[in-house]
């Protein structure tokens, strides 16, 4: 959210869902679906996983929208309960292994890279592990601060900041991978 007439914008929308108009929280949802959809795909890496994830995300933020003091907060509110459902469905599938296949190791799948591949910034971000695109995600492409990506993630801000210097580092050796 890089201009102060969206966040103006998206400051108005929270306000007029909590006063009960429909419409505007149709617009709200539909202005943050897509990006809370791109965090839990890129944090779970399965997209039926994460339509699934942000569903439930976007039914909490239904459901709790009233209990929002600060409108202007809503985006780092919206994020901290996409986080916790992503947290929440690891833990699922975790005990869900464990039950099943309690001493049983998964073979490793190979997978290979498609040399004609599209380069895009989402695909280098599914190429980073999952615990430091989110960190790139959430301060480049959403414009968190240091502060609130530790608040969403539950981490220290030193451990935001090591995150974010070595996704950078490994994001410009992917680039100068790829252009030579």
């Amino acid at each position: 959210m890089s201009d102060l007439k969206e966040k103006s914008f998206n400051e108005w929308l929270v306000i007029r869902s909590q006063q009960g108009d429909d419409g505007a929280f149709g617009d709200l949802l539909e202005l943050w679906q897509k990006r809370f959809y791109l965090y839990a795909f890129n944090r779970l890496k399965d997209r039926e996983v994460a339509r699934d994830v942000t569903q439930e995300c976007l039914v909490s933020i239904s459901r709790n929208i009233t209990k929002l003091t600060d409108p202007a907060a809503f985006p780092k509110w919206g994020f901290r309960i996409l986080e916790r459902r992503c947290i929440d469905w690891q833990r699922k599938i975790i005990r869900e292994r464990e039950v099943f296949q309690p001493q049983e190791e998964l073979p490793e799948i190979a997978i290979k890279d498609n040399v004609e591949a599209v380069l895009s910034v989402e695909a280098l971000l599914n190429r980073l592990d999952s615990r430091l695109s989110i960190v790139l995600r959430l301060y480049y492409l959403e414009e968190f601060s240091v502060d609130e990506i530790a608040e969403i993630v539950k981490v220290p801000t030193g451990t935001v900041k090591s995150r974010l210097f070595y996704a950078r580092k490994l994001m410009s050796e992917l680039l100068e991978n790829y252009y030579h």
